[in-house]
């Protein structure tokens, strides 16, 4: 999602409403939240969300109140409504769905099925909306004015744009070739006329800043970066297989776990030493080359020690759920441990496949980080265990302290782990 995806989230129960929203905004949605119908009804209003998520029975204004209103108000009446509600009973999911719901979520739902909900009606909104657009003899086709902004073509000069090849919450990224030498790179590019949140432009320009400061093979490389009247973007390596998502997903042996987890030690060792602390390691940020080597991207919310690295927003949680250190589950203040404890998420999901926690609940998920001690490793993997659990102790004061420590723990005891490639 390049243009992040604004959802409304109306619901009186506190809680339920903050896990909702955290959920949401770690997968890159933006988020706004009504505690009850009538406060929903006017958010409605003033943001045009393109989702609007909704308890049932609120004070003031219950849900079907609600949607009885947006969809008598031409300005609000396309927006797509799902109910998420504890009465689950066919008569309360006909009179939703009768009044002009989209969906009818039961309540208790899993982190999956709410997931999977939220993408599957914004994948039929979004193209049913480009696909009117376009539509010979429309407004749109026929480039007359209307009350919707469509977005242009991304153009950078010196570039020539191929393909999108991805998105995140705040950008997206595209195949480009750098016109001066006709090289492949990835052009990360914000768009800055419809992104006018300040601190997204901040971090969008920061990953350059520290990204700028490192020349390491296991660390993505970066070559431009500039604004337009339209865009932020910056230019950086194009790893043509992609991240290590896929290649855990089919199996690694332990030498190849153990050269990905040296590989990235490097990386971190290097960063740590100059004050740069990721934040957000996780497969996903762990990239492929075509040799085999792995190199660490994305360093869109990594913090600088001249910056400060002390407490979080109260109720802000900055990283990935399920590669989240208990210092960042608790808000409490990060350190170059609080990456090693995340590597040490990934090298337990590289051995066996499997995250070493998981939940429904997004409160229950971040109290295991907490709490919960290290899974003991299968049989086969058990020499590996001490390794383990030393990056990944919950005290970040009695954690492997540096990355160079976990390179230097398992060259020392696997000393062909090094050379190992994936």
């Amino acid at each position: 999602m390049g243009v992040r995806v604004k959802i409304l989230v109306v619901e009186d129960e506190t809680a339920i409403r903050n896990n909702i929203m955290s959920l949401l905004r770690m997968e890159g949605f933006a988020v706004v939240e009504a505690a009850n119908g009538r406060q929903g009804l006017a958010l409605a209003r003033e943001h045009l969300p393109g989702l609007i998520l909704s308890d049932v029975m609120m004070p003031e204004l219950d849900g079907y109140g609600m949607l009885e209103l947006l969809r008598a108000d031409p300005l609000t009446a396309s927006i797509p409504l799902i109910f998420l509600s504890a009465r689950t009973e066919r008569a309360d999911r006909r009179k939703g769905m009768n009044l002009g719901a989209d969906d009818y979520l039961g309540k208790p739902f899993t982190h999956d099925e709410l997931l999977e909900a939220v993408t599957a009606r914004i994948k039929r909104t979004q193209p049913a909306a480009a696909a009117k657009a376009t539509l010979p003899g429309t407004d749109a086709a026929m480039g007359m004015q209307t009350g919707t902004k469509h977005k242009p073509p991304v153009v950078v000069k010196g570039y020539r744009i191929l393909r999108k090849i991805g998105s995140g919450g705040m950008s997206e990224v595209f195949l480009a070739v750098r016109e001066s030498d006709q090289r492949e790179l990835a052009l990360k590019v914000l768009d800055t006329a419809i992104n006018d949140d300040g601190a997204l432009l901040d971090r969008f320009l920061q990953e350059y800043a520290l990204l700028a400061q490192i020349d390491h093979p296991n660390v993505a490389r970066i070559f431009d970066q500039g604004i337009t009247d339209a865009h932020a973007f910056l230019s950086m390596e194009y790893f043509v297989r992609g991240d290590i998502k896929q290649r855990i997903a089919a199996g690694l042996t332990q030498h190849e776990a153990l050269g990905v987890t040296v590989q990235v030690g490097l990386a971190l060792a290097q960063i740590h030493a100059r004050g740069i602390v990721h934040r957000d390691v996780k497969p996903d940020n762990l990239m492929m080359r075509r040799d085999g080597t792995v190199a660490l991207i994305d360093f869109g919310i990594a913090k600088h020690a001249d910056h400060g690295l002390g407490h979080t927003l109260h109720g802000e949680i900055v990283g990935s759920p399920f590669y989240l250190s208990p210092e960042q589950a608790a808000g409490r203040p990060v350190s170059a441990a609080s990456d090693i404890y995340c590597l040490g998420v990934i090298f337990h999901e590289m051995l066996t496949g499997q995250r070493p926690y998981t939940a429904d609940r997004m409160e229950v998920l971040l109290a295991q980080h907490l709490f919960s001690p290290p899974p003991q490793l299968p049989a086969q993997h058990s020499d590996m265990q001490d390794l383990l659990n030393r990056m990944m102790h919950k005290d970040p004061a009695l954690r492997m302290g540096t990355a160079q420590a976990v390179v230097k723990y398992i060259t020392e005891r696997w000393p062909l782990a090094s050379s190992a490639r994936i």
